[in-house]
Formats: C-alpha cells, structure tokens, sequence
C-alpha cells in the first residue's frame, strides 16, 4: 500500500486560493464538461447524516448482470462479474485496478475494464441508460470475449473514448495503445530506446491534462521497489520527455533543486497534467535514508519538494499520509489534522501550488475516535475550474474495538468545495460488504480484499471490488475467496 500521490497540471488559473474560491461558491447541482456536454454532480441524493447505521444481511446475488439495492441507501446496484466471467477459467477473482487514480473508464463513461487474479484485463461496454455492462465480442468459452494484451494495469486515454495505454511488448517495456475502433495496437514508446541496458519491468503507467495528454511511467528494477527512473512526456510527442534518476537525483541529467536519492515505491500525476508526486519505498523511508513520504514534482518548473513529516525525515509537519487523489492542481489525502482533534476519517486538502497549506475537510470529526481505518480514494470526476466531490471507499481493519460508526465499510462521497472552517458533507451510497481479513492469518488483512472503487468521470457511476462477506467461493488462482465487481448509480442531487 503506498503512502499518498499527486500530479502535474496546466491550468494555472485554477490553482492556489483561486481554486478554493471557485470551490466555495459553487451552488448547483451540476456542471458542463467543455467540450464533451456530458454533465458532472457538485451534489448527490443520498443520505448525508452521521447515524451509526450497522450493516443488515448482504443481499443474495443473482449472476453477472443482476440488478438490486443496497439495503441500507437504497443505492441501485449492479453485479458486473461472477465465477463464470471467464469460461475457460472458472472461479477467478475480478477487480478494480489496485491504483484507484488510474481512469478505468473511457472519457464518456460508455466503457470500462477489470482485472483478473492472474492480471487478465477484461473490457465492458456499459449502457448508462439501461445499466447493463457487457462484453466485447463476447464468447461461452476460452475468456469469454475480449481481453487486452497488456502486462500491467492500463489506462483509458483522457482525450480519446477510443483509446487505452498500457504495457507491453517482448520486452515487457513497451507503451502500447489498443485502439477499440479498429482493434489494433500501436507502439506509443519503446523505453529500451530511452535508457539503455534495461531489466526488469514497468512498474506503472497513468496520463493526466489534456493539451497535451502527458503518460509518466516509473521503471528500472527488476520489481517493485526497485524502480528509480521517472518518465514523463506528451503522449503524441514521447520526443519531448523529462527523465528523472531519482538515485542520482537528476533531471535528464542536469542536478535536481533538492537531493532525491531513494527508489520509487509508486508515482501520480495530477488530472491537469503538470504535477506529479513519487513516492519513496518503505526501505528508503527509514534508516539511514529517511526519506519523506512522497515528493512533490512541478513538470514545468523542475522544482522538486520534499512533503514532509516533520519527524525523522526533518522539515515541518506537511500531513502528507494516506492514500489520496489528486484533482486539477489540488490534492486530497487521508491523513489528521491541521486543527482538529485525532481521528481516522479525516482528509486534508492543499493546492500544489502550497503544499504545505492544509485543512481539514471533516469538521467537526466522529466520535468516538477510531484508529485502525483506512480508505482508497478516486477523482476521476475532479474539474479544472470547479472542485466537486471526491470518493473514497473506506475499510476498517486490524483490532478495531470502537462501535460501529458512519462511514465505517462505506463508499461515500466527501466535499471538496466547503469553505475553510467548514465541515465537508459527505454523501453515503452503500456499504462494499468486503470482509478484508486474511483466509491464512486471522490477524492480517489481504490486499485484494480492499473495496478500491473507481468513479466515472461524470460523477454518475462507481466500480468497487468486494468478497460480498466472503459468500462468492474461492478462487483456486491465489487461494482466497472470490471477489467481484460491483457498480453503484449515482443520483445527482437537486
């Protein structure tokens, strides 16, 4: 699990305390995509109070295709996949991508994809006006229809309904493009033409901003945690690149503004496209490194700036934990408190343009105080000059003692436009029903079992992986129970 990201962006009107005034005096219930005429909520019917509302018997699930409600919001609900999504291979897990920035659904939110516990990336087509989502060239037998040739978790194009990113090639080092008009793939770049002498594999791909959409990729080891090359450049011009070394601290080989010297963990890029946040493994956080949780990267200016906590790594505390989205220049993570008092379910909220400017989202915090809960969060709705809401899919763990809260295993909605000193409403759509605790270690928890969602970027529609309280089977690929995807509507408010 890594720690927290951001961005790159070219809307510099929509960044520092421009952004929060925008923000605060948004009134309707809806905004215009430019372009695009698709419109995104600012608001949501859906229950906003604070009522502890424990969970009643999950619903029993028809198969792949079948419609219901959560018991408790009343959300209507839709089951994507079953054991039988993939016919040659029965009993399989689906899921979200386990990067929740990444855009899992195309730009016109007609299309999405899921991923398969050997790492299968299977594609929908999905009807927003009957909510149905089917295969592509679906088939009784082998994989059931279409799945994409990539090796690692792609990315829709924020530019092209047509297209998707993701990794390939021989090499497993190639930037591909699969194009659902004509079905083919392209080769965006070779990253052995980059840096010569290359190992290993691609440890991530993601795009962000629109003119020119730009993909950053991390690199260079031979597994995760290993990796120390950053590339960022423009999709249609891979020619016009910034490579970063984050071990020698460089950018295309000219001295970064601050020393970096850690190996990459994970990186993000904002949806303008002009910041992007590299995270620092787990390793290079502690002794003798002390490296700070992420570090925040300006693309334009090469301006490197190092998030502190303000503990072992020095500097001031920047709260810069949890996991976290970034919108159009501004980043949101889980992390407490820049004025409250101590709790779990609490967000912060900066510009990039002064990261260590924070403020509390969650005003005035749940009592009684929780500790072990964590969440995964996703923006893919975020704006470039109105800030609407951002998701989260929150998940308690480890030896939680406190009663039941709200919030608590819920996939919610929280304020980005509340004016600072004011609380974020948060809007609750469903409980995720995924029990997270390890089938071979009762004290732990298992990755895959976490609710990450995934929202459309219209603000209308969320993906989210779940176990169903482990009542879906097992899956013989990894030994855990089954999960599946599930998708919520969301109601704009009025």
């Amino acid at each position: 699990m890594y720690t927290s990201a951001a961005a790159p962006t070219s809307y510099p009107y929509v960044l520092g305390s421009t952004i929060w005034a925008i923000g605060a005096g948004v009134t309707e219930a809806v905004i215009t995509t430019a372009g695009s005429g698709s419109t995104v909520p600012t608001t949501y019917a859906a229950i906003t109070d604070r009522l502890a509302r424990t969970k009643p018997a999950a619903p029993t699930l028809g198969p792949a295709g079948y419609h219901f409600s959560d018991p408790t919001f009343s959300s209507q609900m839709l089951r994507v996949t079953d054991a039988a999504t993939r016919p040659g291979t029965p009993d399989r897990s689906y899921r979200m991508p386990s990067n929740s920035h990444l855009a899992a659904w195309n730009t016109t939110a007609t299309r999405f994809y899921v991923v398969s516990t050997d790492g299968t990336v299977i594609p929908y087509t999905f009807d927003p006006a009957t909510m149905t989502a089917a295969r592509i060239q679906p088939s009784g037998t082998g994989n059931g229809g279409l799945t994409l040739a990539f090796s690692a978790e792609p990315q829709f194009s924020l530019t092209n309904a047509n297209a998707i990113f993701g990794i390939g090639g021989a090499n497993n080092r190639t930037i591909r493009q699969y194009d659902f008009g004509t079905g083919a793939y392209t080769t965006v770049l070779d990253l052995d033409t980059v840096v010569s002498g290359l190992t290993g594999y691609t440890g991530g791909l993601m795009t962000g901003g629109t003119a020119p959409e730009k993909a950053i990729t991390i690199f260079g080891g031979g597994s995760q945690d290993q990796h120390f090359y950053t590339l960022l450049f423009p999709v249609t011009n891979p020619a016009s690149r910034k490579l970063v070394n984050t071990l020698t601290s460089t950018v295309n080989g000219a001295p970064a503004n601050i020393t970096l010297n850690f190996r990459l963990h994970a990186m993000e890029i904002d949806r303008s496209g002009r910041y992007a946040l590299l995270f620092p493994t787990g390793v290079d956080r502690g002794s003798p490194r002390f490296a700070s949780p992420a570090y925040l990267w300006d693309t334009a200016t090469d301006v490197f700036t190092a998030l502190t906590t303000g503990g072992s790594d020095g500097g001031t505390q920047m709260l810069p934990g949890g996991h976290d989205s970034a919108g159009f220049g501004v980043w949101i993570n889980q992390d407490c408190c820049t004025s409250t008092t101590w709790d779990a379910a609490q967000w912060q909220f900066r510009s990039f343009t002064a990261p260590q400017t924070t403020r509390d989202m969650i005003l005035p915090v749940l009592t009684p105080k929780e500790i072990y809960m964590a969440d995964h969060q996703t923006w893919n709705n975020a704006q470039p000059a109105t800030l609407v809401p951002v998701f989260s899919s929150t998940y308690r763990y480890g030896d939680n003692t406190v009663p039941w809260r709200a919030w608590d295993d819920e996939v919610i909605a929280i304020q980005t436009s509340a004016p600072a000193g004011t609380g974020a409403t948060v809007w609750r759509f469903a409980h995720h029903r995924s029990n997270l605790v390890d089938d071979h270690n009762p004290s732990g928890s298992y990755f895959w079992y976490q609710p990450i969602a995934n929202v459309s970027p219209d603000g209308r529609w969320i993906l989210f992986t779940s176990n169903w309280e482990k009542s879906l089977g097992s899956d013989p690929g990894d030994g855990q129970h089954r999960e599946d995807v599930f998708l919520i509507k969301l109601v704009p408010g009025q």
